[in-house]
């Protein structure tokens, strides 16, 4: 090919991408956010760049210079029919007596996890800087398999020792979503570098928040005098100038004074920067002689879960696989965790990462491939959850499983549905405010109909007015009681609101 035949070619190709990005259009509620945040006002969209390891300013550390306790040393052996929990706890203990923890390796083979059906055995880790690491999750690597079920019983445990927590202060003027002050009482508890708790609970106030939505009587939990949805809003505060506190991170709803209960600030307690990486996680549910039915038994949805974490802050699980597992992460109450190119196979089970009472937590660059009933999901009070570049089977649904969670983002995401979400009657509805999908990808066998606040049907969908922007579908998907639909069977720009967000706000 001659110069000029190759320079004719370059040409061509530019103008086609040109022409693919000018087929594309900027969102609205993106340019409205953009001005927002230049004019301090408040925008549509909440900020949802505030999630992930380190608020996603820094990347998630390398472990090479921590020390290493290698699990073979402590007993453990790969590849033969001994079981090696003792062995991994000892190496975990001896990692939480050095200062500043440590890395538990595992070397490449197969470990054997669960030799009894006992519940209550867990591989525990209560202290910071605790690290599992594997020798890759791919051929060649560390496979850790749970022989035996154990419902309900996560087999590894990241959880502090205590949790005692305390009320530090009262909040006492109305404050605006996404701002980043409240007024107190007295500030005299209150310190630069804290992680604190917003709580509130009343109905009341949870009236205020949904209206002009009708609220169910089957709702229960939301009703009378200890009633309330769940409000749990970590921070971290940045700034104290006498009763005025300012935190790190934005407030995702309106902080309204209410007669019935006062709003306040605890204690956050946690352990930090843990980590889970390069393992392959398997199990024996595989061999179990029926096929999986959403809520069949405690079997069917507990009988297998690999991991839990709970109140723990800079932490992350990465480049890991979970293979045929009934609950594969669940975290509670985590603060900036990041899981991060992990992706779930094999024999279909119940959930597979899932965000309770926590801020911040992203999901990221993950596969799920219908291995689970449910993709990514979060519930019970979790605020600004991100799922964002990740793919779901047809028909996998994504988990909100009541409580109402809020401020939640499901970006740039392949396949997927959202009906039958999960959690009982008397913890509806399933979502409160701020539920965005932006570039939703979605993929069905058959035509859906989304109500999004129906009053009729039990097992459906109370989200309060979702925002969709860039929706996209390879069937026919119409909505009732949606907020705002914008762009519905277009391309959108930009193509990930979490990573333009984070962009500008590191101004980069």
């Amino acid at each position: 090919m001659n110069k000029t035949i190759k320079f004719a070619a370059s040409l061509l190709l530019i103008n086609t991408l040109i022409t693919d990005v000018h087929a594309q259009k900027t969102a609205p509620l993106w340019e409205d956010f953009v001005k927002a945040k230049k004019s301090g006002s408040t925008p549509v969209l909440p900020d949802f760049s505030y999630a992930g390891y380190g608020f996603s300013e820094i990347p998630i550390p390398a472990v090479t210079n921590k020390k290493y306790f290698k699990v073979d040393d402590y007993g453990a052996k790969p590849n033969d029919d001994q079981f090696d929990d003792q062995a991994i706890q000892k190496a975990i203990d001896a990692a939480e007596a050095n200062p500043g923890g440590g890395v538990i390796y595992f070397s490449s083979g197969k470990y054997l996890i669960a030799p009894d059906e006992d519940a209550k055995k867990q591989i525990l880790i209560s202290k910071s800087g605790i690290i599992l690491k594997g020798s890759g999750s791919g051929v060649g690597g560390t496979e850790i398999y749970q022989a035996n079920m154990r419902i309900n019983g996560r087999q590894f445990m990241f959880k502090p020792e205590k949790l005692n927590t305390e009320k530090l202060a009262t909040i006492v003027k109305d404050a605006g979503r996404e701002t980043f002050s409240v007024v107190v009482k007295d500030a005299a508890r209150l310190k630069v570098g804290q992680d604190v708790v917003i709580r509130h609970k009343s109905e009341e106030y949870t009236r205020l928040y949904f209206s002009p939505l009708e609220l169910k009587p089957q709702w229960s939990r939301l009703l009378g005098e200890k009633g309330g949805m769940q409000i749990y809003e970590i921070h971290t505060i940045t700034k104290v100038e006498g009763e005025k506190v300012t935190f790190k991170n934005p407030i995702h709803l309106d902080i309204k004074m209410v007669k019935s209960a006062n709003w306040t600030i605890e204690s956050y307690v946690s352990i930090d920067h843990c980590g889970v990486e390069d393992i392959l996680f398997t199990s024996n549910w595989k061999s179990y002689p029926e096929e999986f039915i959403h809520h069949k038994n405690e079997i069917h949805d507990y009988a297998y879960e690999a991991i839990g974490m709970e109140y723990v802050k800079n932490s992350w699980v990465r480049n890991c696989e979970f293979h045929d597992w009934n609950e594969g992460v669940m975290i509670r109450s985590g603060y900036q965790v990041t899981v991060e190119n992990t992706h779930f196979r094999g024999k279909k089970g119940h959930a597979s990462v899932h965000a309770r009472t926590g801020y911040g937590v992203l999901v990221k660059k993950c596969t799920f491939n219908g291995a689970q009933h449910h993709g990514a999901g979060t519930g019970y009070g979790a605020v600004s959850t991100v799922i964002t570049q990740c793919s779901l089977g047809t028909d996998q649904n994504f988990d909100i499983h009541s409580g109402q969670p809020f401020a939640t983002l499901y970006d740039d995401i392949d396949g997927g549905v959202f009906y039958n979400l999960g959690g009982p009657e008397p913890g509806h509805p399933h979502h409160g405010k701020h539920l965005v999908l932006w570039d939703f990808h979605h993929k069905s066998a058959k035509d859906q109909h989304y109500n999004f606040w129906d009053m009729s049907r039990r097992r459906n969908y109370t989200i309060a007015e979702p925002i969709l922007v860039g929706f996209q579908s390879d069937k026919e998907v119409t909505f009732d009681n949606a907020g705002v639909v914008e762009m519905k069977g277009e391309a959108v720009l930009p193509k990930s609101l979490f990573e333009a967000q984070l962009k500008l706000r590191l101004n980069k």
